[in-house]
Protein backbone atom coordinates (compact mmCIF):
# COMPACT_ATOMS: atom_id res chain seq x y z
CA UNK A 1 0.00 0.00 0.00
CA UNK A 2 1.22 3.49 -0.63
CA UNK A 3 0.56 6.89 0.72
CA UNK A 4 -1.60 7.64 -2.43
CA UNK A 5 -3.93 4.67 -1.90
CA UNK A 6 -4.55 5.60 1.77
CA UNK A 7 -5.20 9.42 0.26
CA UNK A 8 -8.26 7.54 -2.34
CA UNK A 9 -9.62 6.36 0.78
CA UNK A 10 -9.69 9.15 3.14
CA UNK A 11 -11.35 11.65 0.09
CA UNK A 12 -13.92 8.59 -0.92
CA UNK A 13 -15.14 9.94 2.85
CA UNK A 14 -13.79 13.38 2.94
CA UNK A 15 -13.55 14.76 -0.42
CA UNK A 16 -11.25 17.95 -1.02
CA UNK A 17 -13.71 19.64 -2.69
CA UNK A 18 -15.73 20.14 0.17
CA UNK A 19 -12.99 21.71 2.83
CA UNK A 20 -13.54 25.19 3.30
CA UNK A 21 -11.72 27.55 0.38
CA UNK A 22 -8.88 29.09 2.71
CA UNK A 23 -8.19 25.00 4.58
CA UNK A 24 -4.87 23.82 3.49
CA UNK A 25 -6.30 19.86 3.55
CA UNK A 26 -4.76 16.71 1.87
CA UNK A 27 -0.87 15.73 1.62
CA UNK A 28 0.80 17.82 3.58
CA UNK A 29 4.55 16.03 3.50
CA UNK A 30 6.07 12.85 1.89
CA UNK A 31 6.12 11.39 -1.50
CA UNK A 32 2.34 9.65 -3.26
CA UNK A 33 4.08 6.60 -4.15
CA UNK A 34 5.59 5.82 -0.89
CA UNK A 35 4.99 2.33 0.83
CA UNK A 36 3.07 2.30 3.86
CA UNK A 37 2.73 -0.74 6.48
CA UNK A 38 2.65 1.74 9.76
CA UNK A 39 0.33 4.79 9.94
CA UNK A 40 -0.30 6.75 12.79
CA UNK A 41 -3.56 9.05 13.52
CA UNK A 42 -3.54 11.84 15.87
CA UNK A 43 -5.93 15.16 15.88
CA UNK A 44 -2.34 17.76 15.20
CA UNK A 45 1.19 17.37 14.75
CA UNK A 46 2.97 18.27 18.05
CA UNK A 47 6.72 17.70 19.38
CA UNK A 48 5.23 14.87 20.96
CA UNK A 49 3.01 12.94 18.31
CA UNK A 50 6.58 12.91 16.49
CA UNK A 51 8.81 11.61 19.07
CA UNK A 52 6.01 8.57 19.03
CA UNK A 53 5.98 8.22 15.20
CA UNK A 54 9.77 8.11 15.02
CA UNK A 55 9.86 5.71 18.02
CA UNK A 56 7.39 3.15 16.21
CA UNK A 57 8.78 3.93 12.76
CA UNK A 58 5.69 5.06 11.51
CA UNK A 59 5.78 6.03 7.39
CA UNK A 60 2.77 8.00 7.87
CA UNK A 61 0.70 10.05 10.01
CA UNK A 62 -2.96 11.18 9.35
CA UNK A 63 -3.71 14.57 11.07
CA UNK A 64 -7.25 16.20 11.24
CA UNK A 65 -5.53 19.71 11.64
CA UNK A 66 -2.91 20.48 8.80
CA UNK A 67 0.36 21.48 10.63
CA UNK A 68 0.76 23.73 7.17
CA UNK A 69 -2.53 25.29 7.69
CA UNK A 70 -0.68 28.50 5.77
CA UNK A 71 1.50 27.84 2.76
CA UNK A 72 4.59 28.18 4.34
CA UNK A 73 7.51 30.56 2.80
CA UNK A 74 10.45 28.22 4.26
CA UNK A 75 11.11 25.50 6.44
CA UNK A 76 13.78 26.21 9.13
CA UNK A 77 14.37 24.36 12.60
CA UNK A 78 14.09 28.15 13.89
CA UNK A 79 10.50 27.11 14.95
CA UNK A 80 8.17 24.42 16.30
CA UNK A 81 6.25 23.75 13.02
CA UNK A 82 9.86 23.77 10.87
CA UNK A 83 11.90 21.54 13.72
CA UNK A 84 9.02 18.99 12.89
CA UNK A 85 8.63 19.14 9.55
CA UNK A 86 12.20 18.56 9.44
CA UNK A 87 12.11 15.75 11.52
CA UNK A 88 8.95 14.03 9.93
CA UNK A 89 11.01 14.28 6.48
CA UNK A 90 14.46 13.52 7.45
CA UNK A 91 12.91 10.07 9.10
CA UNK A 92 10.63 9.76 5.72
CA UNK A 93 7.41 9.94 7.47
CA UNK A 94 4.53 11.59 5.44
CA UNK A 95 1.54 13.31 6.79
CA UNK A 96 -1.90 14.01 5.47
CA UNK A 97 -4.61 16.29 6.86
CA UNK A 98 -8.64 15.72 6.56
CA UNK A 99 -9.52 19.34 8.04
CA UNK A 100 -12.30 20.81 7.12
CA UNK A 101 -13.73 18.19 4.69
CA UNK A 102 -13.66 15.53 7.78
CA UNK A 103 -15.85 18.61 9.24
CA UNK A 104 -17.87 18.74 6.91
CA UNK A 105 -18.88 15.18 5.97
CA UNK A 106 -21.58 13.02 6.75
CA UNK A 107 -20.35 10.08 9.28
CA UNK A 108 -17.14 13.29 10.23
CA UNK A 109 -16.63 15.57 13.18
CA UNK A 110 -20.07 17.08 13.72
CA UNK A 111 -21.92 13.80 13.19
CA UNK A 112 -19.50 11.47 15.23
CA UNK A 113 -19.58 14.20 18.09
CA UNK A 114 -24.00 14.03 17.84
CA UNK A 115 -23.57 10.58 18.11
CA UNK A 116 -21.33 10.65 21.47
CA UNK A 117 -23.75 12.62 22.68
CA UNK A 118 -26.82 10.31 22.45
CA UNK A 119 -28.67 12.06 19.76
CA UNK A 120 -31.09 10.19 17.28
CA UNK A 121 -32.40 11.56 13.77
CA UNK A 122 -29.03 13.35 12.85
CA UNK A 123 -29.03 15.92 9.79
CA UNK A 124 -26.86 18.40 8.60
CA UNK A 125 -27.36 21.71 10.20
CA UNK A 126 -26.35 23.76 6.92
CA UNK A 127 -25.71 21.63 3.90
CA UNK A 128 -23.15 22.83 1.25
CA UNK A 129 -24.85 25.01 -1.74
CA UNK A 130 -23.21 25.61 -4.26
CA UNK A 131 -20.33 22.93 -4.67
CA UNK A 132 -22.63 20.73 -7.57
CA UNK A 133 -23.29 21.06 -10.90
CA UNK A 134 -25.81 19.33 -13.34
CA UNK A 135 -24.65 17.58 -17.00
CA UNK A 136 -26.61 16.77 -19.36
CA UNK A 137 -25.87 14.96 -22.26
CA UNK A 138 -27.48 14.41 -25.44
CA UNK A 139 -26.86 10.40 -26.29
CA UNK A 140 -27.89 8.17 -29.10
CA UNK A 141 -30.01 5.75 -27.42
CA UNK A 142 -27.97 3.06 -28.71
CA UNK A 143 -25.23 4.15 -25.99
CA UNK A 144 -26.80 5.40 -23.24
CA UNK A 145 -25.69 2.63 -20.70
CA UNK A 146 -22.06 3.06 -21.48
CA UNK A 147 -22.22 6.52 -21.33
CA UNK A 148 -24.25 6.63 -18.33
CA UNK A 149 -21.62 4.12 -16.68
CA UNK A 150 -18.32 5.91 -17.93
CA UNK A 151 -19.74 9.53 -16.03
CA UNK A 152 -20.89 7.64 -12.52
CA UNK A 153 -17.33 5.78 -12.80
CA UNK A 154 -15.89 9.64 -13.18
CA UNK A 155 -17.79 10.71 -9.94
CA UNK A 156 -21.11 11.59 -11.18
CA UNK A 157 -24.59 10.49 -10.11
CA UNK A 158 -24.45 10.65 -6.22
CA UNK A 159 -27.28 11.60 -4.07
CA UNK A 160 -27.14 11.02 -0.52
CA UNK A 161 -26.72 7.23 0.22
CA UNK A 162 -27.43 6.24 -3.73
CA UNK A 163 -25.41 6.09 -6.68
CA UNK A 164 -25.31 5.95 -10.60
CA UNK A 165 -28.63 8.12 -9.90
CA UNK A 166 -29.72 10.17 -13.20
CA UNK A 167 -32.77 10.84 -15.62
CA UNK A 168 -33.39 10.41 -18.82
CA UNK A 169 -36.22 11.43 -21.32
CA UNK A 170 -35.87 9.99 -24.91
CA UNK A 171 -36.64 12.54 -27.96
CA UNK A 172 -35.41 13.14 -31.61
CA UNK A 173 -31.61 15.00 -32.54
CA UNK A 174 -31.24 16.49 -35.57
CA UNK A 175 -28.09 17.14 -37.35
CA UNK A 176 -26.88 18.14 -41.00
CA UNK A 177 -22.65 17.48 -41.15
CA UNK A 178 -20.90 19.95 -43.37
CA UNK A 179 -18.25 18.70 -46.10
CA UNK A 180 -15.69 18.02 -43.23
CA UNK A 181 -17.62 16.32 -40.92
CA UNK A 182 -17.74 12.60 -39.97
CA UNK A 183 -20.90 11.74 -38.91
CA UNK A 184 -21.58 8.39 -36.87
CA UNK A 185 -25.11 8.47 -37.99
CA UNK A 186 -25.78 9.38 -41.52
CA UNK A 187 -24.47 11.31 -44.35
CA UNK A 188 -22.48 14.47 -44.60
CA UNK A 189 -25.07 17.10 -45.81
CA UNK A 190 -27.61 15.12 -45.32
CA UNK A 191 -30.27 16.40 -42.61
CA UNK A 192 -30.57 13.71 -40.04
CA UNK A 193 -33.10 12.92 -37.13
CA UNK A 194 -31.64 10.49 -34.65
CA UNK A 195 -33.55 8.84 -31.72
CA UNK A 196 -31.33 10.15 -28.70
CA UNK A 197 -31.70 10.02 -25.42
CA UNK A 198 -31.10 13.32 -22.29
CA UNK A 199 -29.38 11.99 -20.12
CA UNK A 200 -28.89 14.42 -17.02
CA UNK A 201 -26.39 14.04 -13.90
CA UNK A 202 -25.26 15.61 -10.92
CA UNK A 203 -21.27 15.88 -9.92
CA UNK A 204 -19.02 17.98 -7.79
CA UNK A 205 -18.49 21.44 -9.91
CA UNK A 206 -14.59 20.32 -9.66
CA UNK A 207 -14.62 16.73 -11.23
CA UNK A 208 -17.12 18.55 -14.36
CA UNK A 209 -13.58 18.57 -16.04
CA UNK A 210 -12.75 14.75 -16.22
CA UNK A 211 -16.57 14.02 -16.47
CA UNK A 212 -16.83 15.34 -19.52
CA UNK A 213 -13.93 13.82 -20.56
CA UNK A 214 -14.78 10.42 -19.93
CA UNK A 215 -18.10 11.23 -21.99
CA UNK A 216 -15.66 12.09 -24.75
CA UNK A 217 -13.74 8.97 -24.77
CA UNK A 218 -17.41 6.80 -24.78
CA UNK A 219 -19.62 8.65 -26.45
CA UNK A 220 -19.58 7.83 -30.86
CA UNK A 221 -20.46 11.36 -31.86
CA UNK A 222 -17.84 13.18 -33.37
CA UNK A 223 -19.39 16.63 -31.68
CA UNK A 224 -20.53 15.78 -28.37
CA UNK A 225 -23.97 17.82 -27.31
CA UNK A 226 -23.80 18.61 -23.86
CA UNK A 227 -24.82 21.33 -21.22
CA UNK A 228 -23.92 22.57 -17.67
CA UNK A 229 -25.78 23.71 -14.71
CA UNK A 230 -24.79 25.02 -11.22
CA UNK A 231 -26.75 23.47 -8.82
CA UNK A 232 -28.28 25.39 -5.66
CA UNK A 233 -29.56 22.53 -4.13
CA UNK A 234 -28.09 21.80 -0.79
CA UNK A 235 -26.29 18.61 -0.87
CA UNK A 236 -27.37 15.46 1.11
CA UNK A 237 -23.85 14.04 1.99
CA UNK A 238 -22.13 17.35 3.12
CA UNK A 239 -22.62 20.49 5.22
CA UNK A 240 -21.61 21.89 8.09
CA UNK A 241 -22.32 21.36 11.95
CA UNK A 242 -25.25 18.69 13.25
CA UNK A 243 -28.60 18.66 14.62
CA UNK A 244 -30.44 15.69 16.32
CA UNK A 245 -32.60 14.65 19.52
CA UNK A 246 -32.05 13.15 22.38
CA UNK A 247 -34.47 10.10 22.86
CA UNK A 248 -36.59 12.06 26.14
CA UNK A 249 -36.26 15.29 27.27
CA UNK A 250 -33.91 16.51 30.37
CA UNK A 251 -32.70 19.39 31.64
CA UNK A 252 -29.53 21.09 30.59
CA UNK A 253 -27.69 20.42 34.20
CA UNK A 254 -28.38 16.57 32.85
CA UNK A 255 -27.08 17.29 29.57
CA UNK A 256 -24.20 19.29 30.51
CA UNK A 257 -23.36 16.16 33.29
CA UNK A 258 -23.23 14.04 29.78
CA UNK A 259 -21.54 16.03 27.76
CA UNK A 260 -18.48 16.04 30.07
CA UNK A 261 -18.63 12.26 30.75
CA UNK A 262 -19.16 10.94 27.38
CA UNK A 263 -16.26 13.89 25.78
CA UNK A 264 -13.78 13.66 28.58
CA UNK A 265 -13.70 17.25 29.50
CA UNK A 266 -12.95 18.46 32.63
CA UNK A 267 -14.64 21.25 32.63
CA UNK A 268 -17.26 23.11 30.62
CA UNK A 269 -18.21 26.77 29.78
CA UNK A 270 -22.29 27.67 29.13
CA UNK A 271 -24.68 30.19 29.04
CA UNK A 272 -28.77 29.08 29.92
CA UNK A 273 -30.61 27.65 33.18
CA UNK A 274 -29.79 24.66 34.43
CA UNK A 275 -33.36 23.63 34.74
CA UNK A 276 -34.35 24.54 31.53
CA UNK A 277 -35.88 21.49 29.59
CA UNK A 278 -33.41 20.79 26.63
CA UNK A 279 -34.49 17.39 23.63
CA UNK A 280 -33.56 19.52 19.93
CA UNK A 281 -29.71 19.53 20.43
CA UNK A 282 -27.28 21.26 17.78
CA UNK A 283 -23.13 20.80 17.47
CA UNK A 284 -20.21 21.58 15.68
CA UNK A 285 -16.93 19.90 16.56
CA UNK A 286 -14.35 22.80 16.66
CA UNK A 287 -14.54 26.67 16.43
CA UNK A 288 -18.23 26.31 15.14
CA UNK A 289 -19.29 30.09 16.74
CA UNK A 290 -20.69 31.40 12.98
CA UNK A 291 -23.22 28.40 13.12
CA UNK A 292 -24.85 29.88 16.34
CA UNK A 293 -27.46 31.68 14.25
CA UNK A 294 -28.38 28.83 12.03
CA UNK A 295 -29.07 26.92 15.36
CA UNK A 296 -31.81 29.06 17.06
CA UNK A 297 -32.64 29.26 13.31
CA UNK A 298 -33.29 25.34 13.73
CA UNK A 299 -35.13 25.82 16.79
CA UNK A 300 -32.46 23.72 18.68
CA UNK A 301 -32.70 24.20 22.32
CA UNK A 302 -28.71 23.84 22.92
CA UNK A 303 -25.64 24.38 20.73
CA UNK A 304 -22.60 22.71 21.42
CA UNK A 305 -19.53 23.69 20.06
CA UNK A 306 -15.95 25.33 21.22
CA UNK A 307 -14.12 28.38 21.59
CA UNK A 308 -16.95 30.57 22.46
CA UNK A 309 -16.05 34.20 23.10
CA UNK A 310 -17.10 36.18 25.73
CA UNK A 311 -20.35 38.08 23.44
CA UNK A 312 -20.68 34.89 21.61
CA UNK A 313 -22.16 33.62 25.12
CA UNK A 314 -24.10 37.01 25.36
CA UNK A 315 -25.69 37.16 22.04
CA UNK A 316 -26.74 33.66 23.13
CA UNK A 317 -28.47 34.60 26.38
CA UNK A 318 -32.03 33.66 26.59
CA UNK A 319 -32.56 32.35 23.18
CA UNK A 320 -30.80 28.69 23.16
CA UNK A 321 -28.04 27.70 25.47
CA UNK A 322 -24.83 27.71 24.74
CA UNK A 323 -21.94 24.99 25.28
CA UNK A 324 -18.29 25.43 25.01
CA UNK A 325 -17.02 22.33 25.66
CA UNK A 326 -13.56 22.43 24.07
CA UNK A 327 -12.16 22.22 21.12
CA UNK A 328 -9.75 19.09 21.83
CA UNK A 329 -12.80 17.87 23.98
CA UNK A 330 -15.31 17.99 20.25
CA UNK A 331 -13.44 17.09 17.98
CA UNK A 332 -10.93 13.67 19.29
CA UNK A 333 -14.20 11.49 19.05
CA UNK A 334 -13.42 11.14 15.20
CA UNK A 335 -10.13 9.24 15.39
CA UNK A 336 -11.42 5.82 15.96
CA UNK A 337 -13.57 5.95 13.72
CA UNK A 338 -10.76 7.29 11.11
CA UNK A 339 -9.52 4.21 12.47
CA UNK A 340 -12.01 1.84 11.38
CA UNK A 341 -12.88 3.34 8.29
CA UNK A 342 -9.03 2.84 7.71
CA UNK A 343 -8.90 -1.09 9.26
CA UNK A 344 -11.99 -1.59 7.09
CA UNK A 345 -10.37 -0.86 3.93
CA UNK A 346 -7.19 -2.17 4.16
CA UNK A 347 -8.63 -5.10 5.47
CA UNK A 348 -10.66 -5.14 2.08
CA UNK A 349 -7.84 -4.64 0.20
CA UNK A 350 -5.75 -7.32 2.11
CA UNK A 351 -2.58 -5.26 2.90
CA UNK A 352 -0.82 -5.80 5.81
CA UNK A 353 -0.86 -2.49 7.26
CA UNK A 354 -0.60 -1.40 10.99
CA UNK A 355 -3.15 1.27 12.13
CA UNK A 356 -2.82 2.57 15.31
CA UNK A 357 -3.98 6.03 17.61
CA UNK A 358 -0.95 8.59 18.97
CA UNK A 359 -0.89 7.48 22.45
CA UNK A 360 0.48 11.12 23.86
CA UNK A 361 -2.67 13.75 24.25
CA UNK A 362 -2.51 16.37 22.12
CA UNK A 363 -4.80 18.75 24.20
CA UNK A 364 -2.51 21.88 24.98
CA UNK A 365 -5.94 23.28 27.62
CA UNK A 366 -5.18 22.49 31.34
CA UNK A 367 -7.99 22.98 33.85
CA UNK A 368 -7.76 22.93 37.81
Amino acid sequence: MTVADVEHIIEELAPVWTAWDQDNVGLQLGRRDQRVSRIMIALEITDGVVSEAIRKRVNLILTHHPPLFHRASSITNSDQTGRNILALAQNKIAVYSAHTNLDFTRNGVSFVLAETLGLEKIRFLSPLEGKLSKIVVFVPATHVEQVAKEMSEAGAGTIGNYGSCSFRVEGTGTFKGTAESNPHVGERGSFERVREVRLEMVAPTVSVRSIVEAVKRVHPYEEVAYDLYPVSTPSANFGMGAIGLLDRAITLQSFLRRCKQSLDARSIRYTGSPLQKVKTIAVCGGSGSDLLEMAIRAKADVFVTADVRYHTFHSARERIALVDAGHWETEHGILQPLRQRLLDAVQQLKQNVSITLAQISTNPVQSI
